[in-house]
């Protein structure tokens, strides 16, 4: 059986993605389901990896995230621009 993921969350990245107009439970439901690997960096000695994924709406955010102690935590996101969320969808179209 798959474990559920752990989510990390605070002022300061819920305030970030508020800015974003990203409320936690999009985030987590957008990274829960199909994502799309974007990209990967090494800032601070932490790694953060990038990733494209969708709400039930079909919202799709771009999503910057990092693992702490075993849990997710949310860095930044944002709606994806046109042209990546038309990739998003190519990638996942059956």
């Amino acid at each position: 059986m798959e474990e559920a993921l752990q989510f990390e969350w605070d002022s300061s990245n819920l305030r970030h993605l508020a800015r974003h107009r990203i409320c936690p439970e999009e985030f987590e439901e957008a990274m829960s389901g199909a994502l799309l690997a974007i990209g990967f960096t090494n800032d601070k000695d932490e790694e953060r990896w990038s990733v494209l994924g969708i709400t039930k709406n079909l919202r799709v955010l771009y999503m910057v995230y990092t693992y702490r102690e075993g849990r997710l935590r949310a860095i930044t996101g944002w709606d994806a621009p046109k042209g990546l969320r038309e990739l998003y969808f190519r990638s996942y179209r059956h």
